[in-house]
């Protein structure tokens, strides 16, 4: 019996150890900046997965700001990104906008509602990094 339990040990700790020794090549981070009546140049990041939905709520000063969506597997090293970002000030000052982009990895994607000129969004995708380096 304890030989038993002492290979399902063993197997275990190899299973564990192999596993945290490869990359992780489905997590990527994501940066989204603002740059809008409502937000002035605000930066949120996150680390998101291939098919995992993800949400991210933050403040800036007295603006709620909220950004969510699902990243999808690569064609032709581009990836489908489906993003909506929403800005909340007040009942009368707040804008929510769902897009659909393509992103390559490590090339920012700027756009937004209004001709992307007075509402302007940041979008940027990298292979996934242990910490996010200072700026």
């Amino acid at each position: 019996m304890r030989v038993h339990y002492f290979f399902f040990l063993l197997v275990v700790m190899l299973a564990i150890a192999t596993h945290a020794a490869q990359p992780d090549t489905e997590s990527f981070d994501l940066e989204v900046t603002l740059m809008t009546p409502i937000n002035h140049d605000f930066t949120m990041q996150t680390t998101v997965r291939i098919g995992q939905p993800f949400e991210i709520i933050t403040t800036n000063g007295g603006i709620s700001n909220k950004v969510s969506g699902t990243l999808q597997a690569p064609t032709n090293e581009v990836y489908s990104l489906a993003l909506t970002v929403s800005e909340w000030a007040s009942e009368t000052m707040h804008i929510r906008d769902p897009m659909k982009l393509e992103l390559k990895l490590g090339k920012s994607w700027a756009g937004g509602p209004v001709m992307g000129l007075i509402y302007l969004r940041w979008v940027t995708l990298r292979k996934h990094e242990s910490h996010w380096k200072q700026k």
